[in-house]
C-alpha cells in the first residue's frame, strides 16, 4: 500500500546506498610497502616497517625492496619469466 510507506524507504538513483566517502580512524599503513596492516599491529608483517595512519605516509615512495628488486634482476638478464 502506497499510503503508508515512508519517504525513506525508496532507494535513492544511481547507487548501492552509500556515498562513497570512506573514514576509518584505525587504518595503519607500512612505511615502506605501504600496505595497509591491521590496526594493533605496531609494524608491518612483511618488512618490520613502523606502521602509520594513511596522513602520516611520506608523500615520496621509498625504494623498492630488495626482495622484489631481486626478482626484477633475475628476469633482466634473460632467464623466462616464471609464467612462461
Amino acid at each position: 500500500m502506497g499510503v503508508f510507506a515512508k519517504k525513506g524507504d525508496q532507494e535513492e538513483p544511481g547507487g548501492s546506498g552509500g556515498s562513497g566517502l570512506h573514514l576509518d580512524l584505525d587504518e595503519r599503513y607500512c612505511t615502506t610497502c605501504r600496505r595497509a596492516v591491521l590496526p594493533w599491529q605496531q609494524t608491518c608483517p612483511d618488512d618490520g616497517s613502523p606502521a602509520v595512519a594513511l596522513t602520516e605516509l611520506p608523500a615520496s615512495m621509498p625504494a623498492p625492496p630488495a626482495h622484489l628488486l631481486a626478482e626484477e634482476n633475475e628476469e633482466a638478464d634473460g632467464a623466462p619469466p616464471p609464467d612462461a
